[in-house]
């Protein structure tokens, strides 16, 4: 009886062995996978870094709040997301999916490297909040939402990158290249969603 339950059992452990390699891809298409799945986490690590980061720059930001988040998305983000569409057709009408991802990259990686350095820490001098009191002074209270993105420029440019970085890096360009770099037959098998 013991030989009976032993060999159940080498039975079990060779079955769950069996289903974990059939889950795990051959080497040659790991050495893809691998390296996807690593992009994709690091996109997707800075995408909720700057989600949360943008928010909180614009509310706390000198006569600011949350009142002029709506005119950000609707008067800057819009006519940004507007002009990306045109640049990217003609960006893919003119270069390789790779040469497109590399060249639309850059400029997040650069500006956000810039902000972090420079902007950020020299936001006292290049924010014109002296003129935009004056403006504010002149002009209706109903102006406060405009001139808080005046005011906080570089915030609102932020902004802007850190939204276009979730529509366009992480869903535009990686699927693209992942498109790009996969054939048919590994898509059908591993992005079954």
């Amino acid at each position: 009886m013991s030989d009976v339950s032993a060999s159940a059992g080498d039975e079990k452990k060779s079955g769950l062995f069996d289903k974990v390699k059939s889950i795990v891809p051959p080497e040659e298409e790991r050495k893809k996978l691998v390296p996807l799945a690593l992009m994709f986490f690091a996109i997707l690590f800075n995408y909720t870094i700057l989600r949360d980061t943008k928010d909180v720059l614009m509310v706390t930001a000198p006569k600011s709040g949350a009142e002029v988040i709506p005119f950000i998305k609707t008067y800057v983000n819009l006519p940004a997301a507007i002009g990306f569409t045109g640049l990217y057709a003609s960006l893919t009408n003119k270069m390789e999916q790779k040469d497109v991802f590399y060249t639309c990259v850059w400029p997040f990686l650069a500006f956000f490297s810039m902000f972090a350095l420079v902007i950020y820490p020299q936001r006292a001098l290049l924010h014109p909040h002296a003129f935009c009191d004056m403006l504010a002074s002149a002009l209706p209270a109903g102006f406060s939402a405009p001139l808080a993105i005046i005011r906080n420029w570089s915030f609102a440019a932020f902004y802007v990158m850190a939204e276009m970085w979730g529509s366009v890096v992480a869903s535009l360009l990686f699927w693209g290249f992942a498109n790009e770099v996969t054939t048919v037959d590994e898509a059908k098998k591993y992005c079954k969603f």
